[in-house]
């Protein structure tokens, strides 16, 4: 991960406060993927490389925590439009798992340190909601759009192996494809075999494939 240089920043003209925000968020991105850990990323840090003031940071955000959540939702949502561009137009539900599967691996791979901030670090955004799966942000966008996938696969004809609905389905596959991600990320010298082939033996284990006719 190239280190996040600090740089010399211009005021941005009247107007452009939504400007700056988006360059805080990304910066603040940037730190938690370098570092891998929140409790190393101050708003300071981040308005340094921003290249603005810590005052200037305070306008646009209560406190680091504030700070750090909108980063997270960002990379939540371009996780999201990954995950949605890679399914969109494939009308069988089965294929739609697969090519889900597949994009998750590969942003694990490409963007291995943003990947980290969302599913490898202590941090948990909003904890109070309970309603996490369907809440309608950006985290809850992205898992809603697995929990429709396993709805659509149930709806097919699918026959899991476990028993339980659409979310518990996606919590399950949700976690063993982490799983495969995870210890291939952290344990790289490993003869690790094809994780695609991984992944496609997950998804029939679940019985989350096409039914034999």
């Amino acid at each position: 991960m190239t280190p996040v240089t600090p740089t010399e920043r211009a005021r941005n003209p009247r107007g452009q406060g939504d400007r700056l925000r988006t360059d805080l968020i990304s910066s603040a991105l940037d730190l938690l993927a370098e570092t891998g850990d929140p409790d190393q990323v101050s708003i300071r840090a981040v308005a340094k490389a921003a290249g603005v003031s810590a005052t200037a940071a305070y306008r646009h955000f209560d406190d680091r925590d504030a700070l750090i959540e909108a980063a997270c939702d960002a990379c939540f949502g371009e996780f999201a439009d990954r995950m949605l561009a890679a399914t969109e137009g494939i009308a069988d539900p089965f294929d739609r798992l697969a090519a889900a599967g597949e994009a998750y691996l590969a942003y694990a791979r490409a963007e291995h340190g943003h990947y980290r901030v969302l599913f490898s670090n202590p941090l948990v955004t909003k904890p109070d909601h309970d309603d996490f799966p369907t809440d309608g942000d950006a985290a809850g966008t992205a898992f809603q759009q697995l929990v429709t996938i396993v709805t659509e696969c149930l709806e097919a004809g699918a026959r899991p192996t476990i028993e339980g609905d659409a979310l518990y389905l996606s919590f399950h596959i949700w976690t063993w494809i982490h799983g495969i991600v995870d210890l291939a990320s952290t344990h790289p010298a490993l003869p690790w075999p094809d994780l695609s082939r991984m992944f496609a033996d997950s998804q029939r284990a679940l019985g989350l494939d096409r039914p034999a006719t």
